[in-house]
This record gives structure tokens, C-alpha cells and sequence, in this order.
């Protein structure tokens, strides 16, 4: 089983306008409402790989029935921590010439009792040599160490544990040690080490240094690039053959939770970039079939060109 935590859960809305007027009425198309979160994307892309899953989240009166009840229809077991407040909407606007603008709500507030509970119902489920996956924006009033402390109390457990999270959130938890694995994007990870990537080796220098720290490993999403998976002594680099055009909202959790599927290894590499890219011509947050991901062709490189220049480099 992979067991899932998300503490700021969203209804992610994916509407297409075709000529957007700032200060007017625009007429939208509604494409997709998903129930999201990075973990619950994760679980969501486990059951669809059809792997056991457990998504455990923080919920609010309004709109944690529909969010249950979307998981159950997908046979996603889930447990839903209840909050004061409404569960956050995040609107992905797509405009009819391609471009995307995402909206996303701060979330209900984090309290020490929502912490608290979020940690018994972790105690309730098999963490002995499971994998608990730790994904997402903080809420408001978070501790930076929150995950920190979720990653020790996992860990004490038993569990393997992953992180994907940004920012002070995830320093703090790099900088206390213990994930055996993150999954950052080139930015991320730059934002780690104090400068930003501008090549494929520098990518790994960068992965390396966070593994000194107490990492066991990392799984760079590059965008355009690809992926890279990079532990102590290996490194793997898996792109796709062609430009994918699309929405790559939600593709890094569907990269983390078939790279989960697949053994958390090297070989789980090609795999993961396959469902993940994928995802990218699909709409919203949809999670693609197995046939989708088969027709991707990706391009697994026996030997890494560290000089090859980023394509996305802020």
C-alpha cells in the first residue's frame, strides 16, 4: 500500500475561454472538476496504475462530502481529517490560443489539533515498509516544519517516506533529514542548494549536495527536459522522444506516484515519464490510461550529457 497525506486539498476547476477580457464577462466552458491536492493526484494516478492506495487529508464542511464521494467512485480509500472553513477551489484557466493561468486559494487554516489528528490517523493504517507520500502546498498558519515532523513520525513507524514540497517547507524537512526521497522541480531544487540549474549537470551536483544532507534520493522533474532520477551512485535521464503540447497540470504527481508504482528505482524511470507526459495533452488534472501512456515514446539516456543546457531555466 501507498499511503498519501494531504494537508490543503483542493476542487480544482479547469475552464476554457476563448478570448479572456479583463474587466468583462467572459462565457466559460467548464472542461473538468477534480478532486486534487498533489497526494490526492498521487492516489488517484495509483489507482489508475492500479496499485493500493490510502489518501488521508484535511477536510472542511463545505466540499468534503463531494471530495469523498469522488474517491469512492474511483475505489480510492481515503481518510479526511475535518477543519473549520471550506475546502480550497484552484481554477486552471485555459485561454483558446493555449495559454494557462492558474488560481489558486490559500486553503483552511492548520491548527495543532488538525496536526495532531492527521498523525493518529496515520497511526491507524500499515506504515511498516509502506511508502507515505507527503505532497503539497503548506496551509496557512503551517509551521515550516510540519512536514519535518510528519517525515520523523512516519519514518518511527516503519514507513518509507517521500516528499514533494516547495519552499521553507521543504528546507526545513531537507535540513532535519530523513526523506528517502523528494521530488522537486529544477527550480526547487535549486532553491535548495542556493542556485539555480542551468544544465543537466548541475542538476545533479545540485541533487548530490541535498543527498549529503540525510536525502536518499532524487527525482528531478526537468518540464520539457524530462526527468532524472539521481541517488548517491546512480543518475538516469528520461525524456519524451517529442515535444508534448498541452496542460502539464498535475503531470509531477502522476511522475512521483507510477515512479512509486513501478519500484522507486531506475527502471521506474521510463515508465513515470511515459504517464507523465501523457497527462499533459489530457484536460485539468485527468488521469491517463494505461493505452494513453503506452503511445509515448521516451528516450532513456545510458549516458547523461551534463552540459545539455535546461530548456526551462528561470
Amino acid at each position: 500500500m501507498i499511503i498519501t497525506i494531504t494537508l490543503n486539498p483542493s476542487i480544482d476547476r479547469t475552464i476554457k475561454v476563448d478570448d479572456l477580457r479583463r474587466g468583462g464577462v467572459n462565457r466559460a466552458e467548464l472542461i473538468r472538476l477534480d478532486a486534487a491536492g498533489k497526494g490526492v493526484n498521487v492516489s488517484r494516478a495509483l489507482a489508475a496504475y492500479g496499485i493500493d492506495t490510502h489518501a488521508v487529508m484535511v477536510g472542511a464542511g463545505l466540499g468534503s462530502e463531494w471530495m469523498s464521494e469522488q474517491l469512492a467512485a474511483q475505489d480510492i480509500a481515503h481518510t479526511i481529517v475535518m477543519a473549520q472553513g471550506i475546502t480550497r477551489s484552484n481554477l486552471t484557466l485555459v485561454e483558446a490560443d493555449g495559454t494557462v493561468t492558474k488560481i489558486n486559494e490559500p486553503g483552511v487554516t492548520m491548527t495543532p489539533e488538525i496536526l495532531v489528528a492527521i498523525e493518529g490517523a496515520l497511526d491507524a493504517l500499515p506504515l511498516e515498509n509502506n511508502w507515505v507520500v507527503l505532497a503539497g502546498r503548506l496551509n496557512p498558519g503551517a509551521a515550516d516544519d510540519t512536514y519535518s515532523r510528519l517525515v520523523q513520525h512516519a519514518k518511527a513507524r516503519g514507513a518509507r517516506v517521500v516528499l514533494d514540497a516547495s519552499g521553507a517547507a521543504l528546507s526545513a524537512a531537507v535540513h532535519a533529514g530523513g526523506p528517502d526521497l523528494i521530488k522537486p522541480n529544477q527550480h526547487e531544487l535549486g532553491g535548495l542548494v542556493g542556485r539555480e540549474p542551468q544544465t543537466v549537470g548541475d542538476a545533479i551536483e545540485s541533487a548530490r549536495e541535498v543527498i549529503s544532507r540525510g536525502v536518499g534520493a532524487v527525482l528531478c522533474s526537468l518540464g520539457k527536459d524530462g526527468a532524472l532520477y539521481i541517488t548517491a551512485d546512480d543518475v538516469v535521464h528520461v525524456e519524451p522522444a517529442h515535444s508534448v503540447v498541452g496542460t502539464p497540470v498535475g503531470a509531477g504527481d502522476i511522475l512521483l506516484a507510477t515512479f512509486l508504482a513501478g519500484g522507486a528505482q531506475v527502471s521506474a524511470l521510463a515508465g513515470a515519464v511515459q504517464w507523465s507526459a501523457a497527462s499533459v495533452a489530457l484536460p485539468g488534472t485527468a488521469i491517463p490510461t494505461p493505452e494513453q501512456a503506452a503511445a509515448v515514446e521516451v528516450l532513456v539516456h545510458s549516458t547523461v550529457d551534463l552540459n545539455r543546457q535546461l530548456a526551462e531555466v528561470g
